[in-house]
């Protein structure tokens, strides 16, 4: 791998706030689609740890990471009907790149400790 290559640290960031210079209007499908092609495109699996992060948060639900985000952002019933507004769908796709953090860091964190 190059170094130039994307990293799984900067994807958030990335998605943030250039999502819609990629993927044309913010949308949060389009911000979790660009999270698993990313995943896809590493060919390394790396995502399939996320969902399993997610579903440990919510007592090993068998909905999608993208779903369970969305029920962490605006309730347990929310699915992407919820998404109305501009602003619905940034603060989902905020929540989305925050739980990449989270897991991201205590990825990081397992890794380091002896």
């Amino acid at each position: 791998m190059n170094d130039e290559a994307l990293s799984w640290a900067e994807v958030p960031s990335m998605i943030e706030h250039r999502l819609g210079m990629y993927v044309g209007r913010p949308r949060y499908d389009r911000a979790f689609a660009v999270v698993t092609g990313f995943d896809l495109a590493r060919g390394c699996g790396e995502l399939a740890g996320f969902q399993q992060w997610m579903s440990e948060r919510h007592l090993h639900s068998p909905l999608t990471f993208w779903a369970l985000v969305l029920a962490e952002t605006f309730g347990d019933q929310a699915d992407e009907s919820r998404l109305v507004t501009d602003e619905d769908h940034q603060l989902a796709i905020g929540s989305l790149c925050q739980r990449l953090r989270e897991f991201l860091n205590l990825s990081d964190d397992a890794q380091r400790a002896p």
